[in-house]
């Protein structure tokens, strides 16, 4: 059975359920759970699942190596969503004088432990980077979901060299500011920042106001600001070096890529790709608020009018972050700015 919290938190209660291998744990279990948090982190980095429990007196049983592990979360009211399926690593047993003894198990997404990892050599010739990534995937037993912009590029030519397929992958997705990841039975590959699920369709936006918020943190102008991005690229008829540029929509002094690419069309992309992720960079911070279980990483986050200038406008989720513990359920939504550079608009445009 779910386990709810003896607490209110704006007239909801707290709920939890966890399965180990696919059998609920044991109703103890939830009596000696200390903090359950789960990190959901855009790009390639695996979300993941930690555990803190209290083992005062060694009661505890350990899961089998490699356990799979499922954490809903929720509200006894509204119902509760599962925040994935983890596989545990090595879990940790801690223990002092003044502070008892722990036990943490830590998890990261299965998926990604047990697909896309094999090393060897191959090479892609004439192939678009949809072809690339539906060969990879159908390897593997799965469906690659690939945004159309992205799947029609041209890739000349590009070899894998003891390399794993999720690394050949993630190398290639960054050039073109894209995102190659393992979501379930399907490898997505969407631009980032996108706002895509693994089904192709839109994230719901996370919309937020003040009385949402325990409190929050934003720094409007996180890093320098560059107006264009120029990527050189050798042309092979004349030898001679030529320019790509992309502008930023920002003000600034030009940012030049160091190394030519070896097309016009990569050094396109790669200037794209660079002055995409400056933008990103232009601001940053977080909101911390009561649990938001459906948010997630790489959802647009709008900011609404309660907020003051700076802060109020279209976001990007970078990162989100579920706790429930004895403070209840919360969520934390790491932000970074739109790829437009609009993140923070006045309230009267």
């Amino acid at each position: 059975m779910p386990f709810d919290l003896d607490m209110l938190q704006r007239g909801w209660t707290p709920r939890i359920s966890v399965e180990v291998d696919g059998k609920e744990v044991a109703a103890g279990f939830y009596g000696r759970l200390i903090k359950a948090t789960i990190r959901d982190e855009g790009g390639q980095t695996a979300d993941q699942l930690t555990i803190d429990l209290d083992d005062a007196d060694n009661a505890i049983e350990l899961p089998p190596d490699k356990a799979k592990i499922e954490v809903w979360l929720g509200w006894k009211e509204t119902g509760i969503v599962s925040m994935g399926v983890f596989e545990l690593q090595q879990p940790t047993l801690k223990g002092s004088v003044s502070a008892g003894e722990t036990i943490t198990l830590q998890a990261s997404a299965a998926d990604l432990k047990t697909k896309l990892k094999g090393k060897g050599r191959e090479h892609f010739e004439s192939k678009t980077f949809g072809e690339i990534a539906t060969t990879i995937a159908k390897r593997n037993g799965m469906t690659a979901v690939v945004d159309p912009d992205l799947a029609k590029i041209q890739i000349p030519y590009r070899a894998r060299v003891d390399a794993s397929e999720i690394d050949f992958l993630t190398t290639l997705a960054d050039e073109h500011d894209a995102v190659a990841k393992p979501m379930g039975d399907k490898l997505v590959v969407s631009k980032r920042g996108s706002a895509k699920a693994a089904s192709g369709k839109a994230l719901p936006p996370i919309r937020i106001e003040k009385y949402d918020c325990e409190e929050w943190e934003i720094a409007p102008e996180g890093r320098a600001q560059y107006g264009k991005v120029k990527a050189a690229w050798i042309d092979q008829k004349t030898g001679k070096r030529r320019t790509e540029e992309s502008d930023t929509g920002l003000k600034g002094p030009d940012f030049a890529i160091r190394d030519p690419l070896p097309t016009q069309e990569l050094a396109k992309a790669k200037a794209q790709a660079e002055a995409r992720r400056l933008t990103r960079n232009t601001s940053s911070g977080h909101f911390t608020m009561i649990g938001r279980p459906e948010a997630q990483a790489e959802a647009d986050v709008i900011a609404g009018p309660s907020f003051r200038d700076g802060i109020a406008g279209t976001h990007r989720a970078d990162a989100v972050e579920h706790t429930f513990g004895e403070d209840g359920f919360k969520t934390k939504v790491e932000i970074k700015a739109k790829e437009d550079g609009s993140s923070s608009k006045k309230k009267d445009e």
